[in-house]
């Protein structure tokens, strides 16, 4: 494997992750010295879920917005809001091929192969040095049909920025000029992934590997030019969710590092906390 295939495995190995238990993003630190207009989107940060029920189900994409201009002086207030948009059609993205908007519009944006995108999880971080979890989350939506507050199975914390398109700060989108472009970036072969399948055996836990029943999983790109991972339900899923819920602590960051079963180990970024919520995982393992 190529090291540009290895960032593309490494890329969706954390996908994979998020993808399972339904993620909902609660602290970013968005880019020193710069501005969003109103609400950048993070193209990187898109996840499929399938196969888990009306209230995770669905395609997600997520947007950032900030005003880090003034970083550097002793009045600067930091504060970010972190918001997934969710359109209920799987594999069906706000925007049209090969191009990449800001976020400005995809709240009831029309997704291109159906269903429409609302706004979903928020969080608003205001604490750049501490890891707000859960408690960042605006608990009053989503609601379930009981009117009860939905929540995300895993919280991810990212400490350090990524690529945002803007359509006023170009600096945050100079490296992506279209979707060709940013896949060209994580694969050698211009960005065409297709029939590749990984099975995950075993999952490590804060440094103890645990067996997992073989989880499989596919890549492949889409109609919209995005890379995705290929997921969906199966027997094995109850295995791997009963493995995090019996070796983590509840809401506490754990190191993860997941193993196939080619003998390839890939560990998630140390630019990413990751908690999971034993409430969601526990119901999902049902």
């Amino acid at each position: 494997m190529s090291m540009t295939q290895n960032k593309f495995v490494k890329s969706f190995a954390v996908l994979l992750v998020l993808v399972v238990t339904g993620c909902g993003y609660s602290d970013y630190p968005g880019h020193p010295g710069h501005k969003t207009q109103n609400e950048a989107y993070v193209p990187s940060l898109s996840t499929v879920i399938s196969g888990w029920g009306d209230d995770y189900d669905g395609t997600y994409v997520y947007s950032v917005k900030y005003n880090n201009r003034n970083w550097q002086k002793n009045n600067f207030n930091f504060k970010v809001k972190i918001t997934s948009y969710k359109n209920i059609v799987t594999s069906s993205y706000p925007h049209r091929p090969n191009i990449f908007p800001d976020a400005d519009g995809f709240n009831r944006a029309t997704g291109f192969s159906g269903g429409d995108y609302h706004r979903y999880w928020i969080a608003e971080d205001t604490d750049p040095n501490a890891v707000g979890g859960l408690d960042n989350f605006d608990q009053s939506q989503p609601l379930d049909a009981d009117g009860n507050w939905i929540e995300p199975g895993l919280i991810l914390s990212i400490d350090a920025p990524e690529q945002e398109v803007d359509r006023v700060d170009w600096d945050l989108q100079s490296s992506i000029k279209n979707a060709a472009g940013l896949l060209n970036t994580l694969v050698s072969n211009n960005g065409k992934v297709s029939n590749l399948e990984l099975t995950i055996n075993g999952l490590e836990l804060d440094g103890r590997l645990h067996a997992v029943e073989d989880f499989k999983l596919g890549f492949s790109t889409n109609g919209m030019g995005l890379s995705e991972v290929l997921l969906r339900k199966q027997k094995s899923a109850k295995s791997l969710l009963n493995t995090i819920v019996e070796n983590t602590e509840h809401l506490e960051k754990v190191d993860v590092k997941l193993h196939f079963t080619n003998g390839m180990a890939i560990a998630l970024p140390k630019s990413m906390t990751i908690m999971f919520n034993h409430n969601v995982l526990q119901k999902l393992a049902k």
